[in-house]
């Protein structure tokens, strides 16, 4: 039986987000929790972007037009004119939507954020680990804006706030770095980076303004921004958060929040009436005897269930168990809404700690974080400054005029 080489794929799949290994190198095939984890993530998305107005949401379909995609862009090996497809007529396969957004917008007079959500699958022969880079990523999110261009950088900030905050909501930390402007493609260009378990940096968003060759290009006279994040997200998910049992999943993003063991003639339809009905996304499992609420509890935590809540025969043996640690408490009574809401926000906040832990250590192990003054950074692998700007003394030599850098020593990353 083929298994996934890497734990956290692993976890992925006895959480059914993926299916097994497929025989085609490169492609899993995303499961039906998979797929509702995703869309909980980009609605939660669209919620933070609505502060800077209300998005409009395009399915993108990857297919876009190539005359219109070689004109802005010009020819590029990894994109890939798609022939005889009945009813799409000289299109490219493309992960990214921007020429059909920015010349659709432009031409409609719209301004307001748009945000492009769908999936892809890519073949990237190679080392790289499937689910983590360019193999097979699901979903790919991309938000443009036409703004004006004294507005541009402050709007790329604000935005990159809001994907700090999407990564913090799943207990992912972060930090902003301001990169040297990307040839041909941003003249701002700002990355989001975490820290993975290997106490190695990662990207996991990106966020520019376009250069003016490119605004021109596309036929817009203000300003351009783009950001996209991907699957990888979920993948750094299952990375920080696991244990023995599987993936911890953040209850945000958690299809079933609630995994509710319960014996068959439990007289709690009430109660469950009352947590769906407060918002809490709940799935039920009958098991009378120990040994099958034991399976049950096992089976909630493959699938990533952050919260577990069990009654036994007698109706005042409640149970709940939580991970990361694992631990059980008993309640006096079944709880209500509040409660297993302020039990979800521990366990939330329990993952956050951890993933923090990891956070600083890879920051201080790599030494990428450091207040250094224009001389001396000179000697140092400087790959970008910390957005938004922290002044403060060198740490070398002193001196007063520092700026938070982030160095990396091992070059770019991704």
């Amino acid at each position: 039986m083929l298994t996934w080489p890497l734990p956290y794929a692993q976890a992925l799949h006895a959480a059914e987000f993926i299916t097994g290994p497929p025989m085609i190198k490169g492609i899993p095939l995303w499961r039906a929790a998979g797929i509702q984890a995703v869309r909980l993530l980009t609605d939660l998305f669209l919620d933070l972007v609505a502060r800077h107005g209300e998005p409009t949401v395009l399915q993108h379909g990857f297919l876009a037009d190539a005359a219109a995609g070689r004109q802005v862009f010009g020819a590029y090996d990894n994109v890939y004119d798609v022939r005889d497809l009945p009813g799409h007529r000289g299109v490219q396969f493309r992960s990214d939507n921007i020429v059909t957004v920015v010349t659709g917008w432009s031409r409609a007079a719209q301004r307001g954020p748009v945000v492009s959500i769908g999936e892809v699958i890519r073949d990237a022969p190679g080392k790289t680990p499937p689910l983590f880079r360019d193999r097979s990523i699901w979903p790919v999110v991309e938000l443009n804006h036409i703004v004006a261009a004294a507005d541009a950088e402050s709007l790329l900030t604000a935005y990159a706030t809001i994907v700090e905050d999407l990564l913090a909501a799943i207990g992912i930390p972060t930090v902003t770095v301001r990169t040297p402007a990307l040839a041909g493609y941003g003249k701002l260009s700002y990355l989001t980076v975490a820290v993975l378990p290997n106490k190695r940096p990662t990207v996991l968003a990106t966020l520019y303004v376009l250069t003016d060759e490119l605004r021109s290009a596309l036929g817009v006279e203000q300003d351009v921004i783009d950001v996209g994040f991907t699957g990888k997200i979920l993948a750094t998910t299952a990375m920080l958060h696991a244990d023995a049992r599987g993936l911890v999943l953040p209850s945000a993003i958690a299809p079933t929040q609630v995994g509710v063991t319960l014996p068959p003639e439990h007289g709690a339809d009430d109660w469950l009436s009352r947590l769906r009905a407060g918002g809490l996304r709940c799935d039920v499992v009958v098991a009378g005897q120990a040994a099958g609420r034991d399976r049950a509890e096992r089976a909630w935590h493959r699938r990533g269930v952050p919260l577990v809540i069990g009654l036994g025969r007698a109706r005042e043996a409640v149970a709940v168990c939580t991970r990361l640690p694992m631990a059980r408490v008993e309640l006096p009574e079944l709880p209500e809404p509040q409660q297993v809401r302020d039990l979800l926000a521990a366990a939330d906040a329990r993952l956050a700690t951890r993933a923090t832990a990891v956070f600083e250590s890879g920051m201080a192990e790599g030494g990428h974080l450091r207040s250094v003054c224009g001389s001396c950074s000179r000697d140092l692998a400087v790959f970008g400054a910390v957005v938004p700007g922290v002044a403060g003394h060198c740490d070398t030599c002193g001196g007063p005029a520092g700026e938070q850098l982030f160095v990396s020593d091992e070059g770019r990353f991704y």
